[in-house]
């Protein structure tokens, strides 16, 4: 009796333990497609532990679940990477019921079978589950592939089907280095998939990234995905196409030797090496929108149709491990002079931290801010061209904060070299269309001490993108009702 009631002691100590998310920044960018027809659907759930708490879904305690790690999922699913015509119906279903059942299979996880090994097993059988699901709906006649990431305490777990893709980030020495996973499957001519498909009853014709495989009904260049039932036998025939992603899992090394992960959807998968994703991000340190935006930029100069939706997720790895906590408020080793303001947000009981902060916001034709005047509103740039402006000022930013640190090498610190920057207030005066861009001398664009509260305000992309900020640093483009921003803290 006594082992008994402590073992349901500590069961019940292990359930109301805070819940908390990953300690990670992520954004993802779609743009292109045909108008009205989304080919691409991601879902990005930073607390999966909260959603199954939410949906009464008891996970595991022991092994990689143990200490309430966090556990985020994020998931691409592309329709383009569909063995017949691409269409949206795959994937919409996939992305609605995915992570359902993935709660469902790390659920079932057996108290002593909760290590990596079983976590691989569990994602295998939801795509598994999920491919048998959607080939029993009748209104289903697509197919998509799916890029996957897991996270779960200190561990990432990938899966890729079909010719979406997953690429980690990793430093090593002076440079970045990317580590492809899932480039050794859903590709004709890779000598396994030809192998395999060939033992199912297709035929294998052309070579390289033009071979494709031909059934009775078709002819397809992916060798697996979710759905396609004209592949998988339903109606008759057998099953050429197989539903099996490439897995891998890694333990991290949290924001040290691996960076972020990128996930991708076909078009650029096709368009890019995976090297070539890993150096178009370099300037764009912990900045994911502008990175995933600066990708798709790229591809579009190699070629990719603005017919073709180009989807891209980062998932950047932040300072002080998977369960995180406080931004770090040194660099460089040193203290900082002063303590941050406390500022009171409204019906708070307690006071929270406010940072020193000013931006530049632009104005697109998705976002109601008015035009500044003498603006036309026929000059009004789109979306994709207002992020493209803001990546180009961190550009220049990131350029001048080399130049000065050349030239001002004693002051280490960020917050003090931007004291020193003469660009700031040229470039927000010349295209921020916030009033604070009116200011003179060294208030020029500065919103003063924000509290988290405030920083709410604005929108919670803007609160989770200056949450992240030390001194000195400048944020990811963040959108809110009023614009685009790109923010620096300066104190």
């Amino acid at each position: 009796r006594e082992a008994a009631l402590q073992e349901s002691l500590a069961y019940a100590a292990e359930r109301t333990k805070p819940v908390p998310p990953v300690n990670v920044l992520a954004e993802a960018v779609s743009i292109g497609g045909l108008s009205g027809k989304r080919l691409v659907r991601h879902v990005l759930i930073k607390c999966l532990r909260k959603v199954a708490q939410n949906s009464r879904v008891d996970l595991p305690t022991s092994g990689l679940f143990s200490n309430q790690a966090p556990i985020g999922l994020y998931c691409l699913f592309d329709g383009q990477s569909s063995a017949g015509e691409a269409g949206p119906a795959a994937a919409e279903y996939c992305a609605r019921n995915f992570y359902k059942k993935v709660l469902e299979n790390l659920s079932s996880l057996p108290a002593g079978a909760t290590s990596d090994i079983f976590v691989k097993a569990a994602l295998v059988k939801t795509f598994e589950d999920l491919d048998k699901e959607i080939l029993e709906q009748p209104d289903v006649k697509d197919g998509c592939g799916a890029s996957i990431a897991l996270i779960i305490g200190e561990y990432l777990f990938t899966a890729v089907l079909g010719n979406c893709d997953a690429t980690l980030c990793e430093a090593e020495n002076t440079r970045q280095r990317a580590v492809p996973l899932g480039r050794s499957q859903g590709r004709c001519h890779l000598p396994e998939e030809r192998a395999r498909l060939q033992r199912a009853g297709g035929a294998v014709i052309g070579e390289g990234a033009t071979a494709r495989v031909v059934i009775a009904g078709g002819t397809s260049s992916v060798s697996r995905s979710l759905g396609d039932p004209l592949w998988k036998g339903v109606g008759g025939g057998s099953a050429v196409l197989s539903c099996i992603p490439e897995i891998h899992s890694i333990k991290l090394s949290w924001a040290e030797k691996h960076l972020y992960l990128f996930i991708t959807a076909k078009p650029l998968a096709e368009a890019l090496t995976s090297q070539q994703m890993v150096d178009s991000a370099g300037d764009f340190a912990v900045q994911p929108r502008a990175a995933c935006g600066e990708l798709i930029q790229k591809a579009s100069s190699m070629g990719v149709a603005p017919t073709d939706q180009c989807t891209a997720i980062q998932v950047c790895f932040l300072r002080g491990g998977p369960y995180g906590g406080e931004a770090e408020e040194t660099v460089g080793g040193e203290a900082p002079k002063k303590k941050p303001r406390l500022g009171a947000a409204v019906g708070a009981a307690v006071e929270t931290k406010s940072a020193r902060l000013r931006h530049i916001m632009v104005n697109s034709q998705e976002t109601p801010t008015p035009p500044v005047p003498g603006q036309k509103a026929e000059e009004i740039r789109t979306r994709v061209e207002a992020e493209a402006l803001l990546r180009q000022l961190l550009r220049e930013f990131k350029t001048e904060l080399e130049d000065l640190r050349r030239k001002h090498g004693r002051l280490k610190k960020p917050e003090d070299l931007w004291q020193k920057s003469g660009l700031f207030a040229k470039l927000c005066k010349e295209y921020s269309v916030c009033p604070t861009a009116q200011k003179g001398g060294g208030m020029c664009g500065d919103l003063g001490w924000v509290s988290r509260e405030a920083q709410r305000k604005f929108s919670r992309e803007f609160h989770d993108a200056v949450s992240v900020l030390r001194p000195g640093d400048w944020s990811d483009i963040v959108p809110s009702s009023s614009g685009l921003h790109i923010v620096q803290r300066i104190a």
